[in-house]
């Protein structure tokens, strides 16, 4: 059902887990342990060069992060000042009931509500660019989160994750095999991690959502032979050891294949296509590189409201939907290198690959057009 209206959109609770209600016990983690492996040891390899360490060992020593991922401690909830707009959730951390008990309805966006939505993905894009910058060695995700957090407020909007559901802080950070949901914690940031910062904020009544994937200082000031990233910076040339060197190679193809799976996508938005065109064009990306892509988890439409329809899978599927002028939502791929099969931590959050491969992640909010599509969470030097 399609409902054109600028201010009013009903659609059934949904979670900004996007989720079946499951959660990681002590049990998994130590399943998670034993799959996991330990990274190759001197004596396992015994070669005599750094370009013989790199030769010998295949892709698949580096599905995996060196050591596996494991919670550090979360700071309290950050303030935000009461001058700040706020979305219904944010005090309590619930939905409406509008949200909550209505069906799923498909708004339709007039001029108005698409000026509004333009301007807060556009923010978001802004501080998602930020944060990237900001993730270096060393640094904690803690310290992003503030100031992720004091730059959207900045700007006088709301970090849109803050106490959705109780999620604990203003931005998502994904480190290694987490997926998705990763909450920001103490610990520091290490060479070589790769890392998704999925960053939204919620300005003059509607929500911007979009989400990006670097490699942790695999950056220096000058271009070379490695060429450069997706924002342009230049990849890193000298690496502590041959295999810290492969690691980020096979970093940077996941990385890539992501956002060519998130583009496929995008080229498949056309008024009078189907919302499952955008999941078969991301799968055969996925499937072309040797990757896998996430089920569980999907793309949304997004308004006032935060998640509502349509729902968009990142995967062969029929969900027939016709694609219509006025559509606004996000389309989020997360491939994996090993198996997409996930599950939670016990923070009911953190979403890792049951197999401890490296997940990436991008994500834009595009707008139905009357002859293509718009990506509305473009970077500034790009803007119109």
């Amino acid at each position: 059902m399609f409902v054109q209206t600028s201010a009013t959109i009903f659609t059934r609770h949904f979670s900004l887990r996007c989720r079946w209600n499951t959660t990681l016990t002590s049990n998994f983690r130590q399943i998670h342990q034993r799959k996991y492996g330990a990274a190759a040891s001197s004596s396992d390899l015994q070669c005599t060069s750094d370009r013989k360490v790199q030769e010998s060992l295949s892709s698949s020593d580096f599905k995996r992060a060196k050591s596996p991922m494991a919670p550090f401690r979360v700071t309290p909830k950050r303030r935000v000042p009461s001058h700040i707009k706020k979305p219904p959730y944010a005090e309590s951390g619930y939905m409406s009931i509008a949200e909550m008990i209505m069906p799923d309805k498909v708004l339709l966006h007039d001029e108005d509500s698409i000026v509004r939505m333009r301007n807060a993905a556009r923010l978001a894009r802004k501080i998602l660019d930020f944060a990237c910058s900001l993730a270096t060695p060393g640094i904690t995700t803690d310290t992003i989160d503030e100031e992720v957090h004091n730059g959207i407020i900045e700007h006088k909007a709301y970090p849109s994750p803050l106490n959705y559901s109780g999620f604990p802080k203003s931005v998502c950070s994904s480190i290694n095999e987490v997926i998705c949901h990763g909450i920001p914690d103490m610990r520091p940031l290490q060479l070589g991690d790769v890392v998704s910062f999925d960053v939204s904020c919620y300005l003059d009544g509607v929500h911007g959502d979009n989400c990006a994937t670097i490699i942790v200082g695999d950056q220096q000031e000058e271009s070379g032979e490695t060429g450069v990233d997706w924002r342009g910076v230049p990849y890193r040339m000298e690496w502590p050891s041959a295999e810290d060197e492969a690691r980020a190679s096979f970093s940077r193809k996941l990385i890539e294949a992501t956002r060519e799976g998130l583009y496929a996508g995008i080229n498949a938005c056309r008024p009078g296509g189907l919302l499952s065109d955008i999941g078969n064009e991301i799968h055969a990306v996925a499937d072309a590189h040797g990757f896998d892509t996430v089920e569980k988890y999907r793309g949304h439409g997004i308004a006032n409201i935060f998640h509502t329809a349509p729902y968009v899978k990142h995967f062969r599927n029929n969900d027939k939907l016709e694609l219509r002028e006025g559509m606004i939502f996000t389309i989020e791929p997360m491939f994996t290198a090993g198996s997409q099969s996930c599950g939670e931590w016990a923070d009911d959050w953190t979403v890792v690959t049951l197999d401890g491969t490296l997940a990436a992640q991008f994500e834009h909010t595009v707008l139905i057009t009357d002859d293509g599509v718009e990506i509305l969470t473009l970077p500034e030097s790009e803007w119109s």
